[in-house]
């Protein structure tokens, strides 16, 4: 009889730590972002290509970028972003500029392929002699999820195939999540591609000073 307590006792313990480490997965994978490059109706490039947030949090696009390699394997970054003057009041306005919060379950329009691909020269009269030379696509787009400040990623490839006309498929039917800290120093430079800041870096003493600047001025305001 000596014995069952401390036995039930311990086999108490061991219940309530499984319990708690399943608690602990399941609201880790609840609160974990997952964002989706959807490639819409077909495989013409004119179909539609959506950001889509599947997460349980809202995020805030930063940057859209398309990486273009060319049958001479030369390699080309497009901003999708699109930074030219846009009217506050226009109720559309994330879609032009294609930055700004996606709520859990909503889509961004990132445009058509074609338009992503050629950008602004998509109505010049060589467009289709354009597109013909293109060979893969990877589109990617960097954000902020949640309260965090660090940025997370996520990127889905394509090839370009010439079957009367040009057709646009993806590589495979997944878009790579780039959520780990591992991940972060990579999204980090996409945005700083897009931005060109003064102080580059992962964090805001990396390569930088504001955090010395933040602290001299606590401690001016203080004395």
């Amino acid at each position: 009889m000596e014995y069952i307590v401390p036995v039930s006792s311990a086999i108490m313990a061991i219940v309530w730590v499984v319990y708690f480490q399943l608690f602990f997965f399941q609201y880790k994978r609840n609160n974990r972002p997952y964002l989706v490059i959807h490639h819409a109706q077909n495989e013409s490039p004119d179909s539609l290509c959506l950001l889509v947030n599947m997460g349980k949090e809202p995020v805030h696009v930063q940057c859209v970028q398309a990486l273009i390699t060319k049958e001479s394997g030369d390699k080309e970054l497009i901003p999708v972003t699109e930074y030219e003057r846009v009217n506050a009041e226009d109720r559309n306005i994330q879609s032009s500029i294609r930055q700004g919060p996606i709520q859990p379950g909503g889509f961004l329009v990132l445009g058509k392929f074609r338009n992503i691909i050629l950008g602004r020269r998509s109505e010049e009269p060589d467009a289709g002699a354009l597109m013909e030379s293109v060979q893969a696509l990877e589109i990617r787009a960097a954000m902020i999820h949640g309260p965090s400040k660090y940025p997370i990623g996520v990127r889905r490839r394509f090839h370009l195939r010439q079957r009367n006309g040009t057709c646009v498929y993806p590589q495979n039917i997944h878009s790579e999540q780039l959520v780990r800290r591992r991940d972060q120093k990579e999204v980090v430079q996409w945005v700083e591609q897009e931005l060109n800041p003064k102080h580059v870096g992962s964090s805001e003493s990396d390569s930088s000073d504001q955090s010395s600047r933040s602290t001299n001025a606590e401690g001016e305001s203080r004395s």
